[in-house]
């Protein structure tokens, strides 16, 4: 997908008329960038951002890249939508799944309520078919494929985070190797105005207190999704949170695979069950930081 559009394009896939764009952006409405011979172009981002804002409805998505079928007016009630996409997943449609979760954040759906209330739970659904033999094994790993990929489309989606934006970085420990949730998180923080990064899967606590001594983020998730060691896991997570700690870094940790007796043991800011808890924590921190007085104050 190209990342600038003309303003005809912009207006076209609008249905609207091209005067009528520019004078959106003469008014701030749009922001436009210029090129080298002086001719505007929008962040495909920020085309969407006025759609979502504006309740505005895609009449040819295709120009901006996306699903011919996509509009964003008439989404998918969150319940339809998750049994629509479980039935594309499995079936292995990715045309169809992207239009699903792109219709729904064009909609205005927060990210963090698509990851949550459909994803998340059409993955459930999915495992429970395949442990009843009502799926195959393939057919699981496929679906994940494909929303990964449909996932980093939405990340590209969301307006670039400024350069002041609080950093946020997170993962997995060794031996989970699950992708789709630290992948989420990612692409969650970032729609909530974070310079969020996910360092990826199967990694020694060593590599993330490297990484936050490095990068000085202002929150770090992990992701547990399966655990390989309970008693690795608690020694990392013990020594990810006193890095987090000495760094000033809030820790968030959640996942599927963390029972109740295993929360009871972690050290960190906050245990997040869903997307949306983790949206909320994130806030807190940034909401905490801007109230911080400045030194010597």
């Amino acid at each position: 997908m190209g990342e600038l559009v003309s303003p005809k394009q912009a207006a076209r896939a609008m249905g609207v008329s091209e005067s009528s764009l520019k004078r959106w952006c003469d008014r701030g409405l749009l922001s436009a960038v210029r090129t080298p011979g002086g001719h505007r172009r929008l962040a495909v981002a920020e085309v969407l951002r006025f759609v979502r804002e504006r309740g505005r409805e895609l009449v040819d998505a295709e120009l901006l890249g996306l699903p011919a079928t996509t509009t964003g007016a008439k989404s998918l009630p969150l319940s339809r939508a998750r049994e629509t996409l479980r039935e594309a997943l499995v079936s292995g449609r990715e045309s169809v799944c992207r239009q699903v979760i792109l219709d729904l954040h064009l909609a205005g759906h927060r990210i963090s309520t698509i990851c949550d209330s459909v994803i998340s739970e059409t993955f459930h659904d999915i495992g429970d078919a395949w442990s009843c033999g009502e799926a195959d094994v393939y057919q699981e790993r496929r679906s994940c494929e494909i929303c990964l990929r449909v996932l980093h489309e939405l990340e590209r989606l969301v307006p670039t985070p400024g350069r002041m934006a609080p950093v946020a970085i997170g993962g997995t420990l060794t031996g989970d190797n699950y992708q789709l949730p630290t992948t989420m998180a990612s692409v969650v923080l970032r729609e909530s105005g974070w310079n969020a990064t996910s360092l990826g899967c199967n990694l020694p606590a060593a590599n993330i207190r490297n990484a936050i001594v490095e990068t000085q983020p202002a929150l770090v998730w992990i992701s547990v999704s399966h655990v390989f060691d309970e008693a690795l896991l608690l020694r990392e997570t013990q020594e990810v949170y006193e890095t987090a700690i000495a760094q000033r870094s809030g820790l968030a940790i959640g996942g599927r695979a963390l029972t109740p007796e295993l929360r009871s043991q972690i050290s960190c800011g906050a245990c997040c069950d869903t997307m949306q808890h983790l949206e909320s924590f994130a806030a807190t921190l940034h909401l905490a930081s801007t109230r911080e007085p400045e030194s010597g104050q």
